[in-house]
């Protein structure tokens, strides 16, 4: 019986290209993937690349792999690679490699909106979000999972995990959220804990901000 996969993904995103890896490729057929890119679309040279992984968790072997007979064999310019795999994200780090979205460095860009990470997709535990700007979320983040923003965060499904705006500091950033059931959220410098099912407002709509220098959770009526 033939096997059908779904191939690699290529968006122009604003001077450079995003690549799109499936998480069910298996890693040899990601190298066949990327060799077959590399060959038939030449407009990889010269621009900056993204290397978009989702939820993969990356292996030492595929990592390396991809650094020696993609990157450098054919002189891709990657400005950052994408996983949401907490230990894949510390493997990266550990070899100086860059990671999450990349700085307007790489792309510039018009507009306070253009900072907005935009992910249709759930998060399971183990996967971690860092993002400078704003992230809409439609789906879940899961216990175990992370979104941190240093802009706003609005997540439309189910909040079990971890949510932290304004993670640069500022405090003027709020969090909404279609179902919360999570134990702590932070805005900026202020950590809201000790949260439970005893609260009025647990597994319904909210918008979480800063008021009087306290986390202030209002429930929303959608």
């Amino acid at each position: 019986m033939e096997t059908f996969h779904t191939p690699i993904q290529l968006k122009g995103t604003g001077g450079g290209l995003r690549l799109f890896i499936p998480e069910e490729l298996a890693e040899e057929e990601i190298m066949l993937e990327l060799e077959r890119i590399s060959k038939e679309a030449g407009a990889i040279l010269g621009l900056q690349v993204i290397l978009d992984f989702q939820g993969r968790k990356l292996s030492q072997s595929l990592v390396g792999k991809i650094v020696t007979d993609f990157i450098w064999a054919r002189k891709v310019v990657v400005s950052s690679w994408i996983t949401y795999d907490v230990e894949s994200q510390n493997l990266l780090r550990s070899v100086g490699i860059s990671i999450g979205e990349p700085t307007k460095d790489f792309f510039p860009r018009k507009g306070k909106n253009c900072d907005t990470l935009f992910l249709v997709r759930s998060l399971r535990s183990g996967q971690r979000i860092e993002h400078g700007g704003d992230v809409i979320i439609i789906g879940h983040v899961n216990d175990g999972a992370e979104v941190i923003a240093s802009g706003n965060i609005c997540i439309w499904g189910r909040l079990k995990g971890l949510a932290h705006a304004g993670s640069d500091g500022d405090e003027g950033q709020s969090i909404i959220v279609g179902d919360f059931q999570a134990k702590q959220v932070r805005l900026g410098h202020k950590v809201g804990s000790y949260l439970d099912s005893s609260m009025e407002w647990w597994g319904r709509s909210v918008l979480v901000s800063l008021e009087k220098d306290s986390l202030f959770v209002r429930e929303l009526k959608i």
